[in-house]
């Protein structure tokens, strides 16, 4: 399973549900970090991201999570 960052986009108004309320009734998608509920980090397939992708895109982005370590 890979990581993916979902955030809410700015230019859509406030009054649009946050990226925790968008992925936490979702299939195959966890919930890794929601301290901030514009902004979560899920694990999910790649299928569950590009279907969350279509039918988020007018409010939300996601996007896959780069991690980097110098080791």
């Amino acid at each position: 399973m890979a990581r993916f960052l979902v955030t809410n986009r700015r230019n859509v108004p406030q009054s649009s549900i946050s990226a925790l309320d968008a992925v936490t009734a979702e299939p195959g998608v966890k919930v890794l970090n929601s301290t901030n509920p514009e902004m979560v980090t899920i694990e999910a397939s790649e299928e569950a991201a590009d279907q969350l992708r279509t039918r988020l895109k007018g409010s939300h982005y996601v996007e896959p999570e780069f991690r980097r370590s110098l080791d």
